[in-house]
């Protein structure tokens, strides 16, 4: 080939692969960000160094949270951008999302070397402490936002919160108290502030209990299973089966259609679905709905409040389940009548409760709702439930106790 050919050639190439980035921008700018990886895929066969295509690539990754290529992709940018702080920004937020917490972290410090005062870096890294449990590190992180940005709304609940769980109740309150002059609609902290000093006088909003599982459903069953040694759904589902066995039921399926009743991550439904022909769920937070849909078990998922749900709904149930529901409510009564109606001749709900011994009802000082045994059971036989039977449990570890919890099974006569 001639040199003039030679240059002919080079310059098509180059011509070639502007083309190409130029399709990949513009697909990711108007949301076809899969049309993006693809095309910059085309350019990083040919250029695998190219920095600026790496790092784009991985942005369109983040969009199609396919979080496990764009850790490698942005690793290898980063090995050509090692001083750009965006760049180790976003793979720490990769690591994340795939759950690899002390590897985002050392990410997010790098970050955070590049760029000491960015209130993102800072407030992200706070977050994956507090998910990873270092919780020492984490209010030093939020405390930083807070020195920059006072007014900052999710650092200051979220450091608020962090100081709830860790006891350190003067702190918390001065945070909510802080939190509330900005915002005095702030979803749940009237409720939590309320909780902190027992002044709470009911169920709180769905604001606040949507946006506290929205804000965990990354790391709920990680948190809930492996450190606190959460064991509802087992405990009712020996429950279901136990009742199943006195009332001499034959073979494994114990319900035609069963509806789990803030399915969250689908913990439920993974026990309870081989014995149904059909299973349900609704939570409030679209995403726990999300994680539960991941699971692939279940028939029909809604994101809606379960009074409202089983208001307007118009299936009939033979096996309700709620595990932990009750804690986020104060009245029982509407929630139970609701579930009366939505119940066949012979359907049971099962479902756990906190630990009560004053009054019908109580809130904790996490923010959760304790119920005496005796109102459980008078509330349910008033809205037309019959008792089958009922036992204390230990439901899941805090701190170092385990918090008591009651179990009830109950059947539409």
């Amino acid at each position: 080939m001639s040199k003039n050919s030679e240059k002919e050639q080079t310059s098509t190439d180059a011509e070639y692969m502007q083309m190409l980035y130029s399709q990949a921008v513009a697909a990711h700018e108007n949301g076809d960000a899969a049309l993006a990886v693809e095309r910059y895929g085309e350019i990083l066969t040919h250029f695998p160094d190219a920095d600026v295509v790496l790092y784009n690539q991985g942005l369109a990754l983040l969009d199609l949270k396919r979080f496990a290529e764009a850790v490698a992709v942005f690793t290898q940018a980063a090995t050509f951008r090692q001083d750009d702080a965006d760049t180790w920004y976003n793979l720490a937020f990769a690591l994340k999302k795939e759950q690899r917490y002390t590897e985002a972290i050392t990410t997010y410090r790098r970050a955070l070397s590049l760029q000491p005062h960015d209130l993102d870096t800072l407030f992200n890294l706070a977050n994956c402490c507090r998910e990873s449990g270092e919780d020492e590190e984490a209010a030093m992180y939020y405390a930083q936002v807070l020195e920059i940005e006072p007014n900052h709304v999710s650092a200051l609940n979220n450091f608020a919160y962090l100081c709830h769980l860790r006891h350190d109740y003067v702190q918390a309150e001065q945070l909510y108290e802080r939190l509330l002059q900005i915002q005095p609609e702030h979803p749940g902290t009237r409720h939590m502030l309320a909780a902190l000093t027992g002044k709470a006088t009911g169920t709180p909003e769905n604001a606040y209990v949507r946006d506290l599982f929205d804000q965990y459903s990354d790391t709920f069953e990680q948190s809930l299973v492996g450190k606190l040694g959460y064991r509802v759904p087992e405990l009712l589902f020996d429950l279901v089966l136990r009742t199943q066995a006195a009332q001499k039921a034959e073979g494994e399926q114990f319900s035609t259609h069963c509806l789990d009743l803030g399915c969250g991550t689908g913990l439920v439904g993974k026990l309870f679905s081989n014995g149904c022909q059909q299973l349900s769920g609704v939570d409030l937070s679209e995403k726990m709905i999300s994680r539960a849909a991941d699971k692939g078990i279940y028939d029909r998922l809604v994101a809606d409040d379960v009074v409202h749900y089983l208001c307007e709904d118009e299936h009939q149930y033979d096996l309700l389940v709620a595990a932990d529901l009750f804690t986020y409510l104060a009245d029982l009564e509407p929630l139970l009548l609701a579930a009366f109606q939505r119940t066949t001749p012979g359907g049971l709900f099962v479902f756990s409760t906190e630990h009560g011994e004053k009054d019908n009802w109580q809130v904790r000082q996490t923010g959760r709702f304790a119920h005496k045994s005796e109102y459980v059971v008078g509330v349910a036989q008033r809205c037309g439930w019959q008792l089958v039977t009922s036992q204390e449990a230990n439901l899941r570890r805090e701190a170092d106790t385990w918090v008591r919890g009651d179990l009830f099974v109950l059947v539409k006569k």
